[in-house]
């Protein structure tokens, strides 16, 4: 049987601040980190920076998506009002839209890896947002946006959670970009009224975040390494 843990008392060397240690934790298991009133999974660990080649994949996935959905819309009523003539505009209409689907589709998927990329770069410890008091993984930052009309709810969750832990970061690593959740709010609602503007804007916003962290990489790198 132990002994009451005690918050005063002597702690076992692996044991996390404010982490009591877990009696039915399974042998050999680390508590989890405590930050920020965050618990952390054990074994969370921060991943690599994402490159800009999946930005600009889907800025151009996305200019595709509109001019094909143009083309498709012109075909279709230039064919219509042809008439008889206008059948093979009208097909090719039909062909346009359904690559524009298919196109949809790409940047669906270009755009769930750059944010899985993305959340696994930020620190474990700041996986959360004032939307969302709770530690967000990398797969539940994408596998939330799979649940009809809670989407629209959680990509306010992960798009300003962003905005907030690089402006929580800047405190530690300071940068010579400002804060983004002004691009991230314009990237999110802008769209809603005009949506030819969201694969730019989702560009500009990926664009600054990315150099933030960047700079920020080098300066954690820096920080970590022993002093010689």
């Amino acid at each position: 049987m132990q002994p009451p843990y005690n918050p005063y008392g002597p702690q076992a060397p692996h044991a996390q601040p404010y982490a009591p240690p877990n009696p039915y934790a399974a042998p050999g298991t680390a508590p989890a980190m405590y930050r920020q009133n965050v618990f952390v999974p054990p074994g969370a660990n921060a991943g690599p920076l994402v490159g800009g080649t999946l930005r600009k994949v889907k800025l151009a996935t996305g200019i595709a998506q509109m001019l094909t959905l143009f083309g498709a819309i012109v075909a279709i009523i230039a064919g219509s009002a042809l008439g008889e003539d206008g059948g093979a505009l009208v097909i090719a209409g039909m062909g346009f839209l359904g690559f524009w689907y298919l196109l949809l589709f790409a940047y669906g998927i270009a755009n769930a890896v750059w944010l899985y990329k993305f959340w696994s770069w930020i620190p474990p410890e700041q996986r959360h947002s004032s939307m969302w008091k709770k530690y967000i993984s990398p797969g539940m930052a994408v596998g939330f946006m799979f649940i009809p009309y809670f989407n629209l709810y959680w990509m306010f969750v992960v798009y300003l959670g962003i905005a907030d832990v690089m402006e929580r970061l800047r405190v530690q690593y300071p940068t010579s970009k400002g804060p983004a959740k002004t691009l991230a709010i314009l990237a999110l609602v802008v769209p809603l009224v005009f949506f030819p503007a969201g694969p730019f804007l989702q560009y500009f916003f990926a664009k600054h975040v990315e150099e933030m962290a960047s700079e920020m990489h080098a300066r954690m790198a820096a920080a970590a390494s022993p002093m010689t």
